[in-house]
């Protein structure tokens, strides 16, 4: 039988991960107290060997930060064009087909054989290949050319749109990854210069305190958190509580697959008729008041579910 003794597990590993922003504090921190330590050789070379792993950190971190800043008005760029689809431009097309060829007749239904349906509805791709179909189906018909030349020109811009999404999310993913490495590594490095300074304080092992950021250490809480679903089950992602006035949650689809998140209470792990979820469609990345996803003050257990065969890639960020 195999026990598991606690204190030989890396436990700055295990305080720092899925919290970027708080292993930024501990690791800084941390730096910059063996910093003020220098004046005695073992303390320097622990600093020497131990800041360019901080550093590294801080950089991927950086870019981290940055690309999720940036990613908010990419991706409001795509939900404003999409609404904009929905309330106007699909309406305006058809309106301007129907003064051509009525509603009903076989020209009509070539070109709107779904009427505005697919255009309101289904994913982001799907939306498309709608706008791709319309723009075959009026093919070089003059009597439709400002109609076709109003589309070809919305479907650019949304193309261009969800390209630079896309883009943004595998960038964040790159990043995400760069960030695991160099969050491990500072880490690591850590628990070196624990070991490192409880071999040279044994006596008196209180005296290391000094050294390491107690306040972060001991109050943590994990904000991030990452699945990859490979099968059609609801997986648990974690039990909070919110503020559903200040709180939000961010959702983030780098896969192909949609995926479910909602919360229940805890005695279930599925959803009953009539209770709220959100499904994230592939490759978007949005941000929902918690109550969207059937939060309560007795639903604090958040599942997500795997709509498809395949794998769904699930990043959720508590803010």
């Amino acid at each position: 039988m195999n026990i598991n003794w606690t204190r030989s597990d890396d436990f700055f590993n295990i305080i720092t991960d899925g919290n970027y922003i708080l292993s930024k504090r501990i690791f800084d921190s941390y730096d910059a107290k063996i910093h003020a330590g220098i004046t005695d050789p073992d303390i320097l070379t622990l600093y020497t060997n131990n800041h360019p792993y901080c550093i590294a950190y801080d950089t991927a971190y950086g870019v981290w930060d940055s690309l999720k800043s940036s990613n908010k008005g990419t991706t409001h760029c795509v939900v404003q064009l999409t609404n904009l689809l929905m309330s106007t431009k699909a309406k305006a097309w058809d309106t301007a087909v129907q003064q051509i060829y009525p509603q009903g007749t076989s020209n009509y239904i070539s070109i709107f054989p779904n009427h505005r349906t697919p255009f309101q509805t289904g994913t982001i791709l799907s939306r498309i290949i709608a706008m791709q179909n319309l723009v075959t189906a009026i093919g070089s018909d003059l009597t439709l050319a400002a109609v076709k030349t109003s589309l070809q020109t919305f479907l650019t811009q949304f193309t261009t749109a969800r390209t630079q999404q896309e883009n943004q999310i595998i960038a964040i993913d790159k990043s995400i990854n760069a960030l695991e490495i160099a969050r491990k590594n500072a880490g690591s490095f850590m628990l070196f210069g624990y070991a490192t300074l409880l071999a040279k304080y044994f006596l008196t092992p209180k005296s290391i305190d000094i050294f390491f950021p107690i306040e972060y250490l001991t109050n943590t809480k994990q904000s991030i958190y990452i699945r990859t679903l490979t099968n059609q089950t609801p997986d648990f992602l974690f039990k909070h509580k919110f503020d559903i006035e200040k709180q939000t949650i961010e959702v983030i689809n780098s896969g192909d697959n949609v995926y479910r998140i909602y919360f229940t209470n805890g005695l279930t792990d599925k959803l009953t008729a009539g209770e709220l979820f959100i499904d994230v469609q592939p490759h978007t990345s949005n941000s929902y008041n918690p109550a969207l996803m059937n939060y309560a003050d007795g639903r604090r257990h958040c599942y997500v579910l795997n709509m498809s065969t395949g794998t769904a890639n699930v990043e959720v960020d508590i803010s």
